[in-house]
């Protein structure tokens, strides 16, 4: 059995991250965060990467609470459900993994100092009805559903109690119309609930993630937009990036 299983983000990294898109993960999630709190933290830049990495750590070891209940109890119920992780696991090493989690959050947060923030809580508690709700649910539509918000919060996770108050509205936006709906698309995909077989294409993603300049465009004029424009400028900055590699080594965008 493995006994690195308690520590935080190795069940997420043996299960889902080793053999997954770790890249994706690294470009949109934690490089795009850390720009975000460096860029528009209420602390300054070192400190506010500081304390995001704490905050994504306090998320993760409740995030992956939510893993371990899909994988070994509720995907057993779904039709195809993917089974992750030690399915043999003894009941003991679960509950273990488990209460090492709920440990380190506790930690975390008095490490943090949120333990008398209330925004802290109901965002958690939030996130926690929501994975919750998708381990329950059998029937795959609403599975999406609860699928989209676990993607929003996972981006926003880290970020939303580091940067400035006027900037959380306009990145939580962002998040929703970039990264959490690019990411349903992949998790419709996997459940053949999904007949859209160009969307790999590195040309769809340049579209898909320049789109939101429109949007930028829109709201460039309002200070308090200003997380919108960034994290919009930078999926566009990265998808275009990774066009311009295609090109260089293809010669097309397909």
């Amino acid at each position: 059995m493995n006994i690195l299983y308690i520590l935080p983000f190795s069940y997420f990294y043996n299960t889902r991250l080793r053999n997954g898109s770790w890249v994706f993960h690294a470009l949109f999630e934690w490089l795009s965060a850390a720009i975000l709190v460096m860029a528009l933290g209420s602390v300054p830049p070192f400190q506010a990467l500081i304390q995001a990495i704490l905050v994504y750590f306090a998320f993760i070891s409740l995030y992956e609470i939510g893993y371990l209940v899909n994988d070994l109890f509720a995907a057993r119920k779904e039709k195809d459900g993917r089974r992750r992780g030690p399915q043999n696991a003894p009941t003991m090493w679960v509950f273990t993994w488990i209460a090492f989690r709920i440990m380190a959050f506790i930690a975390l947060t008095i490490l943090l100092d949120m333990q008398e923030v209330w925004a802290w809580w109901s965002f958690f508690l939030a996130l926690s009805i929501v994975f919750a709700l998708h381990n329950i649910f059998v029937d795959r539509e609403f599975k999406a559903a609860t699928f989209l918000w676990l993607a929003w919060f996972r981006f926003m996770a880290p970020v939303i109690f580091v940067v400035e108050d006027r900037y959380r509205m306009g990145i939580a936006l962002a998040a929703s119309i970039s990264y959490a709906a690019f990411r349903l698309f992949g998790y419709l995909d996997s459940k053949g609930l999904l007949k859209m077989p160009g969307r790999q294409r590195i040309r769809f993603r340049l579209v898909f993630f320049l789109m939101p300049l429109t949007g930028v465009l829109a709201l460039a004029p309002y200070d308090e937009a200003r997380g919108f424009v960034l994290l919009c400028a930078v999926y566009s900055i990265i998808a275009l990036a990774a066009a311009g590699s295609s090109w260089l080594r293809h010669g097309h965008l397909d």
